[in-house]
């Protein structure tokens, strides 16, 4: 036998034995085979062990949520949730809390005095507190049961998947493709600076991407080589405030990181605070403009890409639609709130 051939059998062999598989009842089986391979520290904690919650608030309850738990009917006959509203799920990142998130209630707020909806803030801070490696994988667990739940109100109540709307943060951007990927036909996600460490350049199947939900926006705000967030563009639309990088107020990313100590950096945080703010339109909308490039926005030959009625420019935010356009959009934001007056 040739050499080569003997060491290449030699290899798949190896790769056969170091493949591994685990299942986890109704969720289905989660395996370190190609596409994700490219994730450590297999497997994922177990769905008890991560403990996601389902914390729910709508306007006959805006401040005290109900716990929905699927594997428990009468948990959800008992709230006030209801089908004729549309649905939003809040999911938070790395290190975080759901049920203690000051952004993720500000968030809830914002949409409740906006419309009449079912918010749901998921808190999967069990999975989230843990080496970043670990949580990376669990996030593939989080999404499923995201997506089970999501099956569960439609079993229950009718609730219509394409008015089912998934806002995540970081890990939490890519629950919410996990999530998508799973229950097909939701109606949007909304990627909020999606985590760029171990999703780079990902296969689609293991990050966030435009087959996820009907409609797919994106917030990049810390975008870059040392950043936490994901450069390349990952859904229908893709936002990149001040070049996606480094946000006005913000110091660099390096050296935010370090001084920091592996906490969020502001840039990374500031796409929380443009999201939030994005609701109020009375005060100004921030406009994404499609160019090349951040230099060719900054050099001012962009500003006459909008058409006709600003057809081709979206609003970057929560009031994002599909109908414009898509593609990639730049837009300068300033250093506080109102962050559209420059």
């Amino acid at each position: 036998m040739d050499l080569l051939v003997f060491l290449t059998l030699c290899f798949l062999s190896l790769q056969s034995v170091a493949a591994e598989e685990v299942c986890y009842d109704d969720l289905g089986c989660f395996s370190n085979e190609a596409p994700y391979d490219v994730f450590f520290n297999f497997p994922p904690k177990t769905p008890d062990e991560i403990n996601t919650e389902f914390l729910l608030y709508t306007r006959l309850n805006p401040s005290l949520y109900m716990k929905v738990d699927r594997s428990d009917p009468s948990s959800l006959e008992y709230s006030t949730y209801s089908s004729t509203r549309r649905t939003v799920f809040i999911i938070h990142g790395y290190t975080e809390k759901g049920s203690r998130s000051e952004w993720m209630k500000t968030l809830k707020d914002k949409l409740l005095d906006t419309e009449d909806l079912n918010v749901f803030l998921v808190d999967w801070a069990n999975g989230a507190r843990n080496l970043y490696g670990k949580s990376v994988q669990n996030t593939r667990v989080v999404g499923r049961v995201i997506g089970r739940t999501m099956q569960f109100l439609n079993t229950e109540t009718g609730a219509q998947f394409d008015r089912m709307h998934l806002i995540g943060h970081s890990l939490g951007a890519h629950i919410s493709g996990y999530a998508g990927a799973f229950q097909p036909g939701v109606g949007r996600i909304s990627g909020l600076d999606p985590a760029g460490p171990n999703f780079s350049l990902n296969d689609p199947l293991c990050r966030l991407d435009p087959t996820d939900a009907i409609f797919v926006d994106v917030i990049h705000s810390d975008a870059e080589l040392v950043g936490a967030g994901i450069v390349q563009a990952v859904g229908h639309v893709d936002f990149y405030p001040n070049g996606g990088k480094e946000q006005p107020g913000c110091p660099p990313s390096l050296r935010d990181a370090f001084m920091n100590s592996g906490k969020p950096s502001c840039s990374h945080m500031r796409v929380l605070d443009l999201y939030i703010d994005s609701f109020d339109e009375t005060q100004c909308a921030p406009i994404g403009y499609p160019c090349a490039s951040w230099d060719a926005f900054q050099s001012g030959t962009c500003s006459s890409s909008c058409g006709v009625f600003n057809r081709l420019c979206p609003k970057m935010g929560y009031w994002a639609d599909l109908a414009l356009s898509t593609g990639v959009f730049y837009l300068a934001t300033g250093s506080e709130s109102p962050y559209c007056k420059v």
